[in-house]
């Protein structure tokens, strides 16, 4: 068999998924992207994607945050630019990209579609993360450096696969739904500091279940769009990739998700900024510091993570959320990032402006890189200088929320919290929590996208 028609086959093949700790970390993911679709569902980029599209009729999907309804594909678009429009939803090591901001999306929307029940929506969510992977790990780190943002690219494939699931298709519609999601695969890293970016994720769920309803209604496709000439890896990587030689989804006891986890964010901005916040505020815990001891503050981080930076001097809160001087002076003088950093009126803090030139930024030389590592593939290096002339330095490899580093379940809950208050309805956002608690046990995923819409 192709790497695809592996995929697929073992999609409509296996055992229930949402069991054992699969169903712990799949619900915690469900805990995490539902306050980010709260928190998110007012953002312009997501109103002016609902805009352009709630002309184009009404269907079962609920929209967070609206009163309409939509067809399923056009609710899981406004809902993942949702997911994705404050930049504080999840990030997977093989997709090197945001996977739940689509997925989540997705299987919500095909679910309000299909009646489905709580555990039938998280199986299709694991499985969409599985052939996430085996795609991811075929192309990346390559594909992603070259510029593409994998959320939208990989996303749409794996949310197709998502969908085959969720709808119970066979190995042959299987592989169809998410040859034609290759089909529609696109996205650039351009877009970042954009709409367009958070925009990408819910193109790419709605790009799956579209893809999901061509292959469902017989539309054929080339049974191998990943290997080979012409495939995603040769024309999204140019041959460079690690390959699909030896790739396989799992057959043993693990999952995809139970190996590599998910990469929980507890900063509202890019995930490349992360560890060298996270090293930023150990230091100034562990020696007792302030805004008002230091001088200067140095962070060194990887290629990936330099790219992605773009913004020295942010002027909105998109450029903000991909600015490592930003996100540095803020946690140096409130030690912490929260949502209402990013709020438009924040961005011109002239206390936090002050710090800019007195933070740098650089790369790692080509040839000595930072060491990567599974679920640490930005890490980073600060360096604190007083004003006394004392140097700190920390290197940290993973940030915290990630598998080997994760949120304490109070710490997940506050994060949550924080997001539902943007509900501005203290009781409704209780029942979510305790909808969310037993997400599994929900007989009709329709009682439970109810209390996010309006």
């Amino acid at each position: 068999m192709s790497v695809t028609e592996k995929i697929a086959d073992w999609i409509s093949h296996a055992k229930p998924l949402a069991g054992g700790e699969s169903l712990r970390l799949s619900r915690n993911a469900m805990i995490d992207i539902a306050g980010c679709m709260i928190a998110g569902a007012n953002d312009q980029a997501t109103r002016r994607a609902q805009a352009a599209i709630e002309g184009l009729g009404t269907g079962p999907g609920r929209v967070v945050g609206s009163d309409i309804s939509l067809p399923a594909p056009h609710a899981a678009l406004v809902n993942g630019t949702a997911a994705h429009a404050l930049d504080f939803d999840d990030n997977y090591h093989p997709l090197s990209g945001h996977a739940t901001a689509v997925l989540a999306p997705a299987v919500l929307a095909l679910g309000d579609e299909r009646a489905a029940d709580g555990t039938a929506v998280l199986d299709a969510y694991i499985a969409g993360l599985e052939a996430m992977s085996v795609i991811g790990l075929g192309v990346n780190l390559q594909h992603y450096e070259l510029g593409w943002h994998t959320t939208s690219t990989i996303g749409g494939m794996g949310a197709a696969a998502a969908a085959a699931r969720l709808c119970g298709f066979d190995a042959d519609t299987t592989v169809r739904a998410i040859s034609l999601a290759f089909s529609m695969a696109s996205g650039s890293k351009i877009q970042f500091g954009t709409m367009a970016k958070p925009l990408h994720a819910g193109i790419a769920a709605m790009n799956g279940l579209l893809a999901a309803r061509y292959a469902e209604a017989g539309i054929t496709a080339t049974p191998e769009p990943l290997d080979g000439r012409w495939g995603f890896q040769d024309l999204f990587v140019g041959g460079d990739g690690a390959g699909y030689a030896g790739s396989t989804v799992p057959v043993g006891d693990k999952t995809a998700l139970e190996t590599f986890g998910l990469k929980v964010k507890i900063h509202p901005c890019c995930a490349s900024v992360h560890t060298a916040v996270d090293a930023l505020v150990e230091l100034m815990d562990a020696h007792d510091l302030d805004a008002g001891n230091i001088a200067s503050v140095e962070t060194v981080v990887n290629k990936v993570s330099y790219d992605n930076l773009m913004f020295d001097d942010p002027k909105t809160e998109m450029e903000a959320r991909f600015s490592m001087h930003y996100a540095i002076a803020v946690a140096l003088l409130r030690g912490r990032l929260t949502l209402a950093d990013f709020d438009a009126s924040a961005i011109g803090d002239p206390e936090v402006r002050s710090w800019y030139p007195k933070i740098t930024m650089t790369r790692t030389p080509d040839d000595a890189p930072h060491p990567t590592a599974t679920n640490g593939r930005e890490p980073a290096e600060t360096r604190i200088t007083t004003k006394d002339g004392r140097t700190f330095t920390k290197f940290l490899q993973h940030p915290k929320g990630v598998l080997q580093n994760p949120l304490s379940d109070t710490e997940m809950w506050a994060k949550f919290d924080d997001c539902a208050g943007y509900l501005n309805d203290a009781k409704k956002a209780a029942k979510v929590r305790r909808m969310l608690e037993g997400l599994e046990t929900i007989s009709d995923i329709r009682d439970f996208t109810a209390m996010l819409a309006k």
